[in-house]
């Protein structure tokens, strides 16, 4: 049976069953059937410096979001027409190497699963947080502002083990390419400024570290909240493939309105680095333009 006939197969079964929920288990406590399938593939011996000081399963070599099938798993989109200018409610499910889908997942930043959305041009970008059914079917409202082909992308821990799947979604019309933007290093979203101090030569395979300053009306922002698990995030996409890396911050001073981030961006070339910081209980999002040297 091919995975998307399992994916309609499985869904259309709740309909069957009473009580699915009970019976095929929640999202942190199922036993889920992939455990055997997965067993044969060799586990991170590494743990990173997750938010908040938690631990962050190491990833799976590979995972940068360029492909939906990765070591035994495979994202799965459960199809349905999609229409510029306005929100669509968009289903996947993650599957095993058996085409089961996995219902078992481990939180990082406070969430089971963090799905990144941006266009082929990298406009319209997005970091959503979809929710779980019992059936292992996820389900997320994307904003489609304008046509094109969209890149959704899934970050998530199973098994101990942490993946970054990706699939593109194509929403009818004509398309108005948006230029990338120059290398910037400030940029300002409502009434912030952040600016990258003393930017760093990024050298594409190895570590840069990274200080964003976040300001308003020239002076620090002290009043920085906590926002999944930590006071700054940063997603860094490849221009073109739309590799991505998610880079998980190390410090920050808050009396000074600054967060710092360790990243490593593993192509050569120009990427989009998306920064999110919150205040006063609104999460805020900058984007900058930055080269990696091979």
């Amino acid at each position: 049976m091919q995975v998307p006939t399992r994916i309609a197969a499985f869904a259309a079964g709740l309909a069957v069953v009473g009580g699915g929920a009970a019976a095929l288990g929640s999202a942190t406590h199922a036993t889920p059937p992939f455990q055997s399938c997965l067993s044969a593939l060799p586990a991170g011996d590494a743990m990173g410096s997750g938010h908040g000081g938690a631990p962050m399963a190491e990833a799976v070599p590979g995972a940068d979001g360029t492909r939906s099938k990765l070591s035994g798993l495979s994202l799965v989109p459960i199809s349905r027409p999609l229409t510029a200018g306005r929100s669509a409610t968009w289903q996947f499910a993650i599957t095993d190497c058996d085409g089961n889908a996995i219902r078992k997942f481990e939180r990082d930043q406070t969430k089971l699963l963090h799905l990144i959305v941006a266009r082929s041009d990298l406009a319209g970008y997005q970091h959503l947080h979809p929710t779980l059914a019992p059936d292992g079917r996820w389900s997320v409202d994307i904003d489609f502002a304008q046509p094109g082909r969209y890149r959704a992308i899934a970050d998530f821990t199973t098994s101990g083990r942490r993946y970054v799947l990706g699939t593109t979604l194509v929403v009818p019309g004509v398309v108005q390419p948006v230029a990338l933007p120059t290398a910037s290093t400030t940029a300002s979203s409502d009434g912030y400024q952040v600016a990258l101090r003393q930017p760093p030569v990024i050298e594409a395979g190895r570590e840069s570290e990274m200080t964003f300053e976040v300001t308003r009306n020239g002076r620090a922002v002290t009043d920085l909240q906590p926002y999944l698990g930590a006071y700054g995030h940063l997603v860094a996409l490849h221009a073109g493939d739309l590799a991505y890396s998610h880079v998980h911050p190390v410090g920050e001073s808050l009396s000074a309105g600054t967060i710092t981030f360790d990243a490593e961006l593993h192509k050569a070339g120009p990427y989009r680095l998306f920064m999110q910081f919150q205040t006063n209980g609104r999460v805020h999002t900058v984007a900058f333009t930055q080269e990696a040297s091979r």
